[in-house]
């Protein structure tokens, strides 16, 4: 044979090597994707499989809240006509009060500021009628 022929085959067949050792390695390659898919595939459906949990008891939940609701919604209503019904009566009662009171106020007032007055008179009599005296009281 020909040493061209020969070093061509020798070329050729280094180069299906290349081929083959590049196909080998696109292989292992696609089989560590392939793998990493099947776990994250795994993965995915655990976590499906939880979220269908957590699904189910939120809906749970939900039910159990709106068995609640009404009751609740009751209990609303009723304080709201107890604090209306409070509110009428309070204003009810400072209407029925409030002119009494300030009456008995001004009243009471009155009385304190003539009492002093009357008070204070007196106390003037009192010193002008011992200064009146000669001498005064320390004589005695």
């Amino acid at each position: 044979m020909p040493a061209l022929i020969q070093v061509c085959i020798v070329i050729a067949t280094i180069g299906l090597l290349a081929i083959a050792m590049t196909a080998v390695r696109m292989m292992i390659r696609f089989t560590k994707a392939t793998e990493d898919l099947s776990q994250l595939t795994h993965a995915v459906r655990g976590s499906i499989v939880q979220f269908d949990l957590v699904t189910h008891e939120a809906r749970g939940l939900v039910a159990s809240i709106r068995d609640c609701v009404p009751p609740v919604l009751r209990v609303v209503d009723r304080f709201e006509a107890v604090g209306q019904r409070t509110a009428e009566l309070s204003s009810t009662l400072l209407e029925e009060l409030e002119l009494p009171v300030f009456t008995a106020a001004a009243v009471a007032r009155g009385v304190r500021s003539g009492a002093t007055h009357f008070l204070r008179r007196l106390m003037n009599r009192v010193s002008r009628h011992n200064s009146s005296i000669p001498g005064g009281n320390d004589h005695e």
